[in-house]
């Protein structure tokens, strides 16, 4: 009898070791998938801002590129105005002008749908300080188209309102890009951590 015993104890302690065993090895493989997939989700997570940021970095470039090309084209028309240009010449400048404009209406709407409300404002005062400009430049225009005498040629003029609101769109200019590169890498050159917002 003392030898079955001792085959029945053997066989149940062989087999609560195995259980045991099979429960250890069930709780490191879970543990480990546990790991696995917490490394996936950090990865993961981590490109999807990587990619955030790209695309919000470049609606930020395309909405600066255009309100420079805005500025480039009023320019133009400013020195039309210097040579006293024909005003077909002019004409086709201003309509260009007003292109331009379109074109940077276009940037800056797809930068809005990317940015937080807070972040808006910066995209507002760069836009208004675009405004701004153009208004002053139609003012100069207009006012030159009007001191021709008609039938004679136009005396070559100035924008002086136009050339008071430069600096400030330059300025401005400056400005949102440096707000931009702060609001794009305030947490590490890739993103990583929260979104930025505010300026």
């Amino acid at each position: 009898m003392d030898g079955q015993w001792a085959v029945v104890v053997g066989a149940g302690l062989g087999a609560g070791g195995a259980a045991v065993g099979a429960l250890t090895g069930w709780v490191s493989t879970r543990l480990q998938t546990r790991t696995q997939l917490s490394v996936a989700q950090l990865q993961y997570a981590a490109q999807e801002r990587a990619e955030a940021v790209t695309r919000r970095r470049a609606a930020y470039e395309d909405l600066v590129l255009r309100v420079d090309t805005v500025r480039r084209q009023m320019r133009i028309v400013r020195q039309r105005v210097r040579e006293g240009a024909d005003e077909d010449v002019l004409t086709a400048d201003r309509a260009a002008v007003h292109d331009r404009i379109r074109d940077m209406q276009a940037a800056e709407w797809v930068l809005r749908l990317m940015l937080a409300d807070e972040e808006q404002a910066a995209v507002s005062e760069l836009t208004d300080a675009v405004y701004a400009s153009h208004d002053a430049l139609g003012e100069d225009v207009d006012a030159w188209l009007t001191t021709a005498e008609p039938g004679s040629p136009r005396r070559p003029g100035d924008a002086p309102r136009f050339g008071r609101t430069t600096a400030a769109l330059q300025s401005q200019m400056m400005s949102f890009a440096s707000g931009a590169h702060s609001r794009l890498y305030a947490h590490g050159p890739d993103g990583a951590g929260q979104m930025p917002s505010g300026r």
